[in-house]
This record gives structure tokens, C-alpha cells and sequence, in this order.
């Protein structure tokens, strides 16, 4: 069985991790960081200060929504542009619960200070829509089927 895993790179990936957790309800199941004992050895020739490593993230694994994304820093916290990058939740518009979790989503980005590009409501597609980009580039969309 193969799945299709959204795997972002942030010049600032743990800040991004504590951003989804703290406004997404991300659950992270997964961090590994340079500086882990496994890496130790590899610093020096990763061009990486023990100081530069205690925030850099080697690969992360985190949920939203029940769904399953993945996550690392960029060398040397170089920046990147996520525009482009864009997840899309759908569920079920007759699940009343399921639409009450994208409401909820939808309030604490905002909340966040996510940049709301299409406002929660219904569209000439669909009776629940929502488009927000966050402040690492990465636009999240709510659609309902």
C-alpha cells in the first residue's frame, strides 16, 4: 500500500511545528532534531553548530485533521517560498461534526493571524468553501462535498 504524504520544508520548520500545534490542533508524532545523539558525529560535516542544531529539524511527522503531513528545516534555515503549497481538507457536508471541526479550524487560523483568502461560505461549488494562507506561505482550504 503506497499514501501520498504533503512533506513541507520551512527556513524555520520547528517554529512552524509549535505554530500548528498551537493554532491547528496539530499533534506532532514524530521530530527528529540535528542535534539527537544519532546526528552527533554528522555536525561537523553538516557545516552545523551544536547551537544551530538544537532548532534544526531533520524530519517531523505531525497530524491535522486526522491527516498525516511531514516536515523538515532548510539547510542552513535557508528561506523558502511555500507559495504554491496547498492542502485541501475535505469532508462530508452532511457530517455535522465534520463541519463543525472545519468551522473550528477555519476561527483559530483566522484567530491566528492566517491571511484569509476566500471567507467560509458557500460557493457556486459547493455549500462550504474556506481558503486561508499562513505565515509560512502554505495556503489551507476547507471544501465541503
Amino acid at each position: 500500500m503506497f499514501n501520498a504524504v504533503q512533506y513541507f520544508n520551512f527556513s524555520d520548520a520547528l517554529g512552524a511545528l509549535e505554530f500548528y500545534e498551537k493554532n491547528f490542533g496539530a499533534k506532532v508524532t514524530g521530530k527528529s532534531m540535528a542535534d539527537d545523539d544519532m546526528f552527533r558525529d554528522s555536525l561537523q560535516q553538516m557545516g552545523m553548530t551544536e547551537e544551530e542544531a538544537k532548532t534544526f529539524v531533520m524530519n517531523a511527522e505531525f497530524e491535522i485533521l486526522g491527516q498525516h503531513f511531514m516536515a523538515s528545516s532548510t539547510w542552513k534555515q535557508k528561506e523558502i517560498d511555500n507559495e504554491g503549497a496547498s492542502i485541501c481538507f475535505t469532508f462530508d457536508s452532511k457530517d455535522e461534526t465534520a463541519a463543525k471541526k472545519a468551522k473550528d479550524f477555519y476561527e483559530q487560523a483566522v484567530a491566528a493571524g492566517c491571511k484569509v483568502d476566500m471567507e467560509l461560505g458557500p460557493t457556486e461549488w459547493t455549500e462550504l468553501f474556506a481558503s486561508l494562507r499562513d505565515p509560512y506561505g502554505v495556503t489551507w482550504m476547507l471544501s465541503a462535498e
